[in-house]
């Protein structure tokens, strides 16, 4: 099952993408920040970032899947607030977790400390896959499904 939190659309784009490739179902943790303006969605978002607290989701899920992806953007270097709450607060015990991360500017230190935090909980750690996004332009749905197939070495 793939599990996913966005605010701009982009991390939905490769959320169902991946869905689509691996035939798994795909689920939006939906979060309780303020998305009335972007200036207080902007400024909720770097308060929790930067205070490294989290963002309730308002759907937790009642089951979780032996094997799972959490889809998540980098917010300043880490998992956005609401995925981090669903990783939190998910009985994840036994369960293989894997992330898939978007950021405008992603480097390596990006990927090792979400590995890092995954190893503080119950599940047993995956993969780490972080994809390059952009402001200015959405993703495009085949290019990121064939980057997906290569990367997970599923053929098309």
């Amino acid at each position: 099952m793939i599990f996913y939190y966005t605010y701009s659309q982009r991390t939905k784009i490769f959320a169902q993408s991946l869905g689509e490739v691996l035939g798994h179902p795909v689920y939006e943790l939906v979060a309780e920040l303020n998305k009335k303006s972007t200036f207080g969605f902007m400024f909720n978002a770097l308060r929790l970032t930067f205070t490294n607290k989290t963002s309730p989701v308002s759907n937790m899920p009642d089951n979780v899947p032996g094997e799972i992806f959490v889809c998540s953007p980098v917010w300043g270097g880490r998992l956005a607030a609401p995925a981090k709450y669903f990783l939190e607060n998910a009985n994840l015990q036994g369960i293989r977790v894997s992330l898939l991360l978007t950021a405008d500017v992603p480097t390596e230190k990006y990927k090792q400390a979400a590995f890092e935090y995954l190893r503080k909980f119950s599940c047993i750690p995956g993969d780490v896959f972080l994809f390059a996004t952009s402001d200015k332009t959405m993703p495009d749905e085949e290019t990121v499904k064939e980057q997906l197939r290569d990367i997970l070495e599923i053929e098309a």
